[in-house]
Formats: C-alpha cells, sequence, structure tokens
C-alpha cells in the first residue's frame, strides 16, 4: 500500500482518474437526492431545450426529458453493472485459470482449447447474439451474459500469473507440508499472483462500461425506463442539428468514465508489474 501510495504521487494522471472516478460513484450514490427533476418526467413544452434553460442545467432531449438527471441515474445502472461484471468475470476467471495451470496436462490442453473457440468470438457480438436471443436486457441478464463473453480473457490472463509461480519454492514447501490444492493456488500462489489480476480487473470494469455502453447504443441493452447512456446517444442522434447537447453530454459521461477508469488500470500495471 505503501509503495502504491508514492507512485501515485508521482502520477497526476492516475491520480486525475481516481478523483474522476470518485466523483461518478459519489454522483450516483447522492446525486439523485438533490436532482430537481425525475429522470422519467417528459415536460412536452420543454423539449429540447438549451442547457440552462426552464431550470434544466445540462437542457432536454426529444422527449422534454431532464439530461441531468437521465445522466445521474444513468451513472447508477452502468457502474452497478460494469463493477459487478467485472467481478464475475474475475472470480470465474481465476477459479478456471487457476485451476488448468495448477493441474496441467490434458486438462490444460483441453481448456486452452476451449478459451480459443470462445475468444474467437467478439465479446459485443456474442453479447448482442445471446441477449437478442433471450429477449432479455434486464439487469440481471446482461451482468451475466457480459461476465461470460469477459471470463476467457481473465482466465487467460489468471493461468499465465499462475504459472509464474508454480515452480517457485515457497509452492514446493506448501506441497511437502501437506497443504491441498486450493489451498496452494488461492492461499499461496494468488496473494503473491495478485498484481496482474488487480490490473486485468480494473481493465475489465472500464472495458465494461464500454460494453453496456455500446450494447445501450445497439438497442438491446438496458431498456425504458432505466435510464442509459448508449441509450441516450441513439434516442437523440435524430436532432443532433437542433440539440447537439443532448448527444454531446451523455457522449462525455461515458467518455470521462473510461477515460477515469483506464488511467487507473495503466497507472496499476506500471505499479504492480513494470516496477516489480
Amino acid at each position: 500500500m505503501n509503495k502504491l501510495g508514492y507512485a501515485l504521487r508521482r502520477n497526476p494522471a492516475a491520480a486525475v482518474g481516481l478523483v474522476a472516478l470518485a466523483a461518478w460513484v459519489v454522483l450516483a450514490l447522492v446525486g439523485p437526492s438533490v436532482l430537481r427533476f425525475s429522470h422519467t418526467a417528459m415536460d412536452m413544452e420543454s423539449q429540447l431545450s438549451a442547457p440552462g434553460l426552464n431550470g434544466h442545467a445540462l437542457g432536454t432531449d426529444a422527449l422534454g426529458r431532464d439530461i441531468l438527471s437521465r445522466i445521474v441515474y444513468g451513472s447508477r445502472s452502468i457502474l452497478s453493472v460494469a463493477l459487478l461484471t467485472s467481478l464475475f468475470s474475475s472470480v470465474a476467471g481465476v477459479a478456471l485459470g487457476f485451476s488448468a495451470g495448477y493441474f496441467g496436462g490434458k486438462i490444460d490442453a483441453a481448456f486452452m482449447r476451449f478459451l480459443d473457440i470462445l475468444m474467437a468470438i467478439p465479446p459485443l457480438v456474442l453479447s448482442m447474439v445471446v441477449l437478442g436471443a433471450l429477449g432479455d436486457s434486464s439487469v440481471g441478464a446482461l451482468t451475466l451474459i457480459v461476465s461470460i463473453a469477459y471470463t476467457p480473457a481473465t482466465a487467460r490472463v489468471a493461468r499465465s500469473a499462475l504459472l509464474s509461480c508454480k515452480s517457485l519454492e515457497y509452492v514446493d514447501a506448501a506441497r511437502l507440508r501437506g497443504e491441498s490444492h486450493a489451498y496452494i493456488m488461492f492461499v499461496e500462489i494468488l496473494p503473491n499472483a495478485i498484481g496482474p489480476i488487480l490490473v486485468e480487473v480494473t481493465a475489465r470494469f472500464a472495458y465494461s462500461i464500454m460494453m453496456i455502453a455500446s450494447l445501450g447504443f445497439l438497442g438491446v441493452g438496458l431498456q425504458p425506463p432505466t435510464p442509459d447512456w448508449g441509450m441516450m446517444v441513439i434516442e437523440n442522434k435524430t436532432v443532433i442539428r437542433e440539440a447537439p447537447w443532448a448527444v454531446l453530454y451523455p457522449s462525455l459521461a461515458i467518455a470521462s468514465l473510461v477515460i477515469a477508469v483506464s488511467l487507473i488500470s495503466d497507472f496499476l500495471a506500471k505499479a504492480l508489474i513494470h516496477d516489480e
């Protein structure tokens, strides 16, 4: 922790990313309680109001809905789904990757071929096909599908991290003590391989944000009345000439959150991996 704190003080870009991410989290938690307008209320007399008019700080969209309220409420859904997705894919990826790398042999070979097949399918395409077939774009379904789509990449990283530690002396000592396979993998090896795995978790968080926004833009993400930043962009693309703010502000929200998490991921990669 001292190493990370020292590295953070020397990396202003990472500090900016951390502040930006913290700001979005705070906004998602307390923002709805101080908003003046509901994120679902439609004011047909204030359609496409410019920012600052009629009390709408960021203006309104084509249906007269307050853009600020929709962005704030949308941050709740995108942060929660992205966080759950990155955590679920990481837990599953670590469990699968560690098991394959630890036992090796035919199990590892079969597992790697299976991963090759899954990774040949772009995650966005896989998510679109499955969500379209299910006809269910709820938070639970979206979290599950995106988690499955990102698990293979995480499993590869976890397997590689385990293989780099598998032959070290402390692992042999644990075997001689008669420790179980699970104990060796998750108590002995995992803490010493946490660097690349933690970097992968933050990277998947950023990828999940982009994935969720992309699915919303394509119409298979979270459905109304749940605000979705990607859906906000596609809903207002036809009025981009008359009301560019209706597309600009959701796009900036997506970009700022992805960049913030990416800066943190890059910082962790340099601090935990490259400096070792």
